[in-house]
């Protein structure tokens, strides 16, 4: 070998040896970052629960919650961007005629604005909704305020605030088991009265409270979801700090915590910190509790609809909680379904093979020598990359296009459903105008009458009621189908059915007045409201996209 071989073999060891010297000292100086993070230098309290003051200790989940002031992802169901729901599908405004949502419903935004979006939505304007068919509306409820700020937990437990809501006991709420102040012993009681005091107080009432105490703004009155709703101060360890999901869950068997909420491990955690808004629920009674129905959801069983069928029509027997609303066309008592993500992911394969809402919705993230969890909370459709292809080693475009295969069959199933409500709808309406031509019903007062001829179509309108729960369930559940596909199959088949069957049901009781009507098989979707003067983009009209998809949906025009 020549002596200039020697000098290269040389050189090429001595950086190979200096690149594997500056690896190792790389690795070493990230291991030891990694050690030393994170750093908790500031002390942080429910007393002050704004996001800027927490995240002076966590930098990097900070910046991640801050990228949501200005994401607005489209995706093809769901996203960020606020457009009007009830324009792209003015069905809804038939569904829900004689309640808010049929008014003013958008797509909700981030966390970010969780507060915002309450605040500046019409249906939490009583002036608005009483010129604009709702003269009753007396406005909404503190109980409003539960999953929307991030000063719920300062409101019944911290000293600077919860004075203000200690406004001396109830009979209602005395008498009430919750299972969440429960686990706090004495000092439970007066978090129990000011919780309670906060939901039947009037919304703005609530709000203008924290706006005394904390200011306007973001900083102030108008933050939304943050670090204290599911962290705890002293160790940064998630918690639950709604009380009816605590509530709800001792209900069903689990056991209440001081410290976290609900004795649950990291894991179950990382479900429940979501779980604890993500769900269906009512206000219950004078004191306006706010509380969810699943008394009739057994403990680590899987949800199914008739869970609710169940839970509802025992409070409507005992008169506990009889209806959201009447529905103008049909004089209906509806409930309304909110957005029961809890519940429908419990049925599904993700859950069942130990997927949690954190995994896809705030997949993890290097930060440096750092796995944080990406607090830029969003569909996973934002970044399949780091959501999905951790467990799927398929392309982005196949697992874009498995949800897609997923939710344009759900869409085009519940177009179906929504016919047929539709129809029972338009036939109930038609058969209470004919009913009450008859002399026995004619002659009497207007409330008189209406009950009377309730009174023999109420097996159509338990179905109206029925089918409504079915179509409220997955057209508000926020994944369009994804969070359990099979289970929304059969509740869309069965709204179907039952609105159908309703209408078998209307048939026989107009028989015996010899009145007959052509029940409807088709029906017509009522025009789109018009836009409302929201401050863009809230308010949105469908983009050029959405219609297409939409267009694709109606013609089966998918794959």
């Amino acid at each position: 070998m020549s002596k200039s071989v020697y000098v290269a073999a040389i050189v090429v060891a001595a950086l190979g040896g200096a690149g594997l010297f500056a690896l190792n000292t790389n690795i070493a100086e990230h291991k030891g970052e990694s050690k030393t993070q994170p750093l908790k230098t500031f002390e942080i309290s429910d007393e002050e629960p704004d996001f800027a003051k927490w995240g002076r200790n966590f930098p990097a989940q900070l910046d991640g919650y801050l990228q949501m002031k200005d994401e607005y992802i489209e995706t093809p169901f769901g996203g960020s961007l606020p457009y009007s729901k009830i324009i792209r599908w003015p069905a809804a405004t038939t569904f829900w005629n004689g309640y808010a949502f049929a008014v003013d419903y958008s797509k909700p935004r981030t966390h970010y604005y969780s507060q915002i979006d309450q605040m500046e939505t019409k249906r939490n304007n009583k002036e608005y909704l009483n010129a604009h068919g709702l003269p009753a509306f007396k406005g909404q409820p503190g109980a409003c305020v539960n999953c929307h700020t991030g000063f719920l937990t300062a409101i019944y437990k911290s000293d600077k605030l919860s004075p203000s809501f200690m406004l001396g006991k109830t009979e209602v709420m005395g008498a009430k088991k919750m299972g969440f102040f429960d686990a706090f012993g004495e000092k439970g009681e007066a978090m129990k009265e000011a919780w309670t005091n906060m939901n039947k107080m009037p919304y703005f009432d609530v709000m203008k409270k924290v706006e005394e105490k904390y200011g306007d703004g973001i900083h102030g009155s108008h933050m939304g979801s943050t670090c204290a709703d599911c962290h705890n101060p002293d160790d940064m360890s998630l918690r639950v700090t709604r009380p009816a999901f605590v509530n709800a869950m001792v209900l069903r068997g689990y056991e209440a915590d001081a410290k976290s909420g609900i004795k649950a491990s990291r894991k179950e955690m990382r479900n429940y910190v979501c779980m604890q808004c993500h769900v269906e629920y009512y206000f219950e009674g004078k004191d306006s509790t706010l509380t969810f129905p699943w008394t009739k959801w057994k403990k680590d069983e899987a949800f199914k609809i008739e869970n609710f069928d169940e839970y509802y029509d025992e409070k409507f027997a005992n008169g506990e909680f009889p209806y959201d609303y009447i529905q103008k066309d049909t004089k209906t008592k509806i409930i309304k379904m909110q957005h029961p993500e809890a519940e429908m992911y419990s049925s599904s394969l993700h859950y069942r093979s130990g997927v949690t809402c954190a995994d896809c919705h705030m997949p993890y993230k290097r930060d440096g020598a750092n796995k944080v969890t990406n607090h830029n909370i969003l569909s996973p459709l934002a970044d399949i990359n780091a959501a999905c292809k951790t467990c799927h080693p398929q392309s982005e475009q196949v697992l874009k296009d498995r949800i897609s295969f997923i939710q344009n069959r759900h869409a085009y199933e519940l177009r179906g459903c929504e016919n047929n409500l539709l129809a029972l709808i338009a036939d109930i309406k038609t058969a209470r105008e004919e009913l009450a031509k008859l002399p026995e019903f004619a002659n009497l007062e207007d409330k008189a009458r209406d009950d009377a001829i309730s009174k023999v179509i109420e097996k159509a309108q338990y179905a109206h009621r029925k089918a409504h729960i079915r179509w409220d369930v997955s057209f508000s559940e926020n994944s369009y189908g994804f969070h359990s596909p099979q289970e929304f199959m059969r509740i869309i088949g069965q709204c179907k059915e039952v609105a159908r069957e309703g209408q078998a049901e209307l048939a026989n009781a107009l028989a015996p007045y010899g009145i007959k009507i052509e029940l409807t098989k088709t029906a017509t979707i009522p025009a789109a409201p018009l836009k409302l003067d929201h401050k863009p983009p809230t308010g949105a009209l469908p983009t050029e996209a959405m219609k297409k998809v939409d267009e694709d949906v109606k013609n089966l025009n998918f794959k």
